[in-house]
């Protein structure tokens, strides 16, 4: 319970009392900040690249995989269902400097998700498979502040629009094949992200 106390402290007054005259401005490895537990950045791996003094570009991986066995019954036979999922995200972020050590943005963003998705229930031979894409479009505002020369903290707040089509296989007695389509838009996300420059 002291050294998260201790952390507490240290953490705070760094904010306030080590601010540094200088920064860096070069490749971060980046992490969303819950508290005190970093977790995935954008839904997955990422970083950022400052490619000139008030643009910075970032890129992030991410995905999944799922599986699930239904056991047969007396009356039902095995069953099985799988999803997974990858995603691919590239953004821009435009600074606006107003100090060494805090820097206004905004942030454009774009990301693509393959979804795929098998249900075999396990009765009368009928199986399904989704396969969709999903195109993603965020933009917002944020500040980036400079904890210490080498790491920063961000906070943003992203708009989010998304389009997604792909189709459906539908086996049983018959296959056919349905067109799938969707769209989404919503005020968004706000976080606060950890970046450690390297």
């Amino acid at each position: 319970m002291k050294k998260l106390i201790c952390f507490s402290l240290f953490f705070v007054l760094s904010i306030f009392v080590f601010p540094q005259d200088k920064n860096y401005k070069t490749t971060a490895l980046s992490f969303s900040f819950n508290g005190f537990n970093l977790s995935s950045y954008y839904g997955g791996v990422g970083a950022r690249f400052w490619i000139t003094d008030s643009t910075v570009f970032n890129l992030s991986i991410g995905g999944s995989y799922s599986q699930k066995e239904y056991h047969a019954t007396e009356n039902l036979e095995e069953g099985l269902e799988k999803n997974s999922a990858i995603t691919l995200g590239i953004g821009f972020e435009s600074h606006y400097p107003i100090s060494e050590n805090l820097s206004p943005y905004l942030s454009f963003r774009g990301s693509y998700t393959m979804y795929n998705r098998y249900y075999r229930p396990g009765y009368d031979d009928y199986e399904s498979k989704d396969r969709i894409n999903s195109f993603s479009f965020d933009f917002g505002l944020g500040v980036e502040y400079w904890i210490v020369e080498r790491i920063s903290l961000s906070g943003q707040h992203l708009f989010n629009l998304h389009l997604d089509s792909g189709e459906r296989t539908l086996s049983g007695i018959e296959n056919e094949t349905q067109d799938i389509k969707g769209f989404g838009a919503g005020f968004g996300t706000t976080s606060i992200m950890l970046s450690i420059y390297f």
